[in-house]
């Protein structure tokens, strides 16, 4: 805290005539005399809070009253599930500490500053005269008080979309500003009032940069070095900081120091990889996600567009997501349904997934084109037999060589986080009963996993954990994905109302020679039965988390089983049929447009 200024010389209160025009904004001091402003900022004290930095609870500001002069607070709670949590956004020309001062009693929320802010502080002393004086005022409380209350009960909103941001380079020879540029001008397309600062606007106040900010919906404010004070001043200003590296080179041994609160779930530091071409690998192992220091990262290829406004729908919460469920062979219908998209004209700027839908999604990340993700799909469960090592079932009826073969001849060595697009998969994890999250290592591992029935294929290791097929904890991973709230989410349901029945009623307690009849009949098999329940436990989960979504694609597909592994063909045909007539009913998000809410459009027939 840095006290500004105070307001008693020579017996008179002075202050600064823009902070008493600013007061006047206040919803709480609305119909204030001059005189009663005088000797309320007689026994306010004015001082600057850096970005980042918390506010003080204890001593004078106890039970004190603070008006938010210029800036932004976060009230931030700590959340045992989701750790320290922002739950409301403190604006210039609003106060908090109102229930402390009326309750008496310590709040337990945090208050920080989300950029460098300037406040007044109010004792509760100075508050209760001047209530005695101007019971007005009281009124205004009260109102005040009871719209937070409003906002409170109705439906969490989508988090706050970031107005600064800060780009700050971890190499010396590492130039932002062209990035910057870019960035500008993709969401200039957009429809925003986007704008760059760089070290030139250092010797600028607190009012100025507020100022600027609330005449734009984007600030980038552009750091110079890894260390210097400007760079500094850009993280203490940031809603989201992003620092930049050339992907090939070493970085400097001393990192920027974040605020801390600046490092929180869901508002942490991001890394813009920058590539030469293809995004070079391996991945830097001092960059790698185990590390910690970053909370995700973007891959930036010379030259391709595409990553420059995939970056700017992320900064401006339109980046589309698509989550894929598993179903086995069901899932083939997944290629139809991106088919569907892409004509549309959807981008896919996330992708995730489970089983089945996880490979779909993988492939997809992978920027295949869809003849070569259809080719690639035929070749590993059509033309050949994944099911096809048979073993004595003291783990599973299959080995699973042949499975983790084929997946290491289509995936390759490639990690996820070398992926061109953010991409992740669940798994189940047997050991601590919670579903696991791939978002780094080997992708073909990291799908060996997501796709391992109990029974039917062995769990794969990890740190001593067992990891078994997503589908039997979270077939349909919206939620993790809705989690991120960077934009719309599209999800793809095969799951459908499957139907497994058997007409006998003795079907399981006859002899071996009946059962072996039975089968044949079309009874289901071990198999069938074991594919089923792989994803059956979790049919409450998938009829929860569907409401998480913003678009939902089900092909209904009733002819075709989760064993009907030669049916990807038909399976591709009825998933893009349902598409392009879902596309045609509740249209498509529309991510290259800015606006407070959700965009859809119905896209044009051909012949029109």
């Amino acid at each position: 805290m840095a006290f500004l200024s105070s307001f008693r010389s020579a017996g008179e209160t002075v202050y600064p005539d823009a902070l008493r025009a600013r007061l006047r904004s206040f919803a709480l001091l609305g119909d204030l005399s001059d005189p009663a402003l005088k000797r309320l900022l007689s026994q306010a004290n004015w001082f600057g809070l850096p970005g980042g930095t918390l506010l003080p609870r204890d001593g004078e500001n106890d039970r004190a009253l603070f008006l938010v002069v210029t800036g932004v607070l976060g009230v931030f709670v700590e959340d045992t599930k989701s750790g320290r949590t922002m739950v409301a956004q403190i604006s210039a020309g609003e106060t908090v500490g109102e229930m402390s001062l009326i309750s008496g009693e310590k709040d337990s929320a945090q208050i920080v500053a989300l950029r460098d802010t300037e406040l007044l502080r109010i004792s509760r002393d100075g508050f209760q005269a001047l209530m005695v004086r101007h019971p007005h005022v009281v009124l205004n409380l009260m109102r005040i008080l009871v719209r937070r209350l409003q906002l409170s009960t109705r439906r969490q909103p989508e988090r706050t979309r970031p107005k600064a941001v800060a780009i700050v380079p971890l190499q010396e020879d590492v130039l932002a500003e062209p990035l910057a540029k870019a960035l500008v001008d993709s969401l200039l397309e957009m429809g925003a009032k986007a704008a760059v600062l760089d070290a030139r606007a250092a010797d600028h106040g607190a009012e100025w940069f507020s100022s600027f900010e609330n005449d734009h919906d984007v600030v980038f404010y552009l750091g110079d070095s890894p260390v210097s004070g400007w760079s500094h001043q850009c993280l203490r200003q940031a809603d989201r900081i992003f620092f930049l590296a050339h992907a090939e080179k070493p970085l400097l041994r001393r990192l920027p120091d974040v605020p801390a609160y600046k490092i929180r779930p869901g508002g942490g530091p991001q890394l813009l990889l920058l590539h030469k071409g293809f995004v070079t690998r391996p991945f830097p192992d001092h960059l790698s996600p185990g590390e910690g220091l970053f909370e995700s990262h973007h891959h930036i290829r010379a030259g391709v567009a595409e990553d420059i406004r995939r970056l700017a729908r992320f900064i401006a919460g339109r980046a589309v997501a698509l989550v894929l469920a598993g179903g086995a062979a069901r899932g083939y219908a997944h290629i139809g349904v991106a088919k569907g998209l892409i004509e549309a004209g959807v981008r896919f700027d996330r992708l995730g997934g489970t089983s089945m839908g996880a490979i779909i999604a993988a492939g997809l990340a992978l920027e295949w084109e869809m003849d070569e993700l259809i080719a690639r799909v035929r070749d590993a469960f059509v033309t050949n037999n994944p099911f096809s090592d048979m073993t004595l079932p003291l783990i599973a009826l299959f080995r699973g060589r042949q499975v983790s073969a084929l997946l290491r001849k289509h995936f390759g060595d490639i990690r996820i986080e070398e992926m061109p697009r953010p991409f992740f998969c669940v798994s189940s994890d047997l050991t601590t009963g919670r579903i696991h999250v791939h978002r780094s290592g080997p992708l073909w591992r990291a799908l060996r996993a997501s796709a391992a029935v109990p029974g039917i294929l062995p769990p794969v290791t990890y740190n001593r954990h067992l990891l078994v097929d997503g589908g039997v904890m979270n077939n349909l991973p919206v939620d993790v994905m809705a989690a991120q709230s960077l934009g719309p989410v599209i999800a793809s349901d095969v799951t459908g109302e499957i139907d497994m029945t058997a007409s006998d009623s003795r079907y399981g307690e006859r002899s071996l020679w009946s059962l072996l009849w039975e089968r044949m009949r079309g009874n289901p098999s071990i198999v069938s039965i074991l594919l089923r329940s792989g994803t059956v436990g979790s049919e409450a989960q998938r009829l929860l988390v569907r409401e998480q979504a913003n678009f939902i694609f089900e092909p209904l597909m009733p002819q075709i089983g989760l064993r009907d592994w030669k049916s990807l063909d038909q399976a591709i045909a009825e998933g893009y049929a349902h598409a392009r007539q879902r596309i045609e009913q509740q249209g498509i998000p529309l991510a290259d447009i800015w606006s407070d809410g959700p965009v859809v459009a119905k896209p044009r027939r051909a012949a029109e």
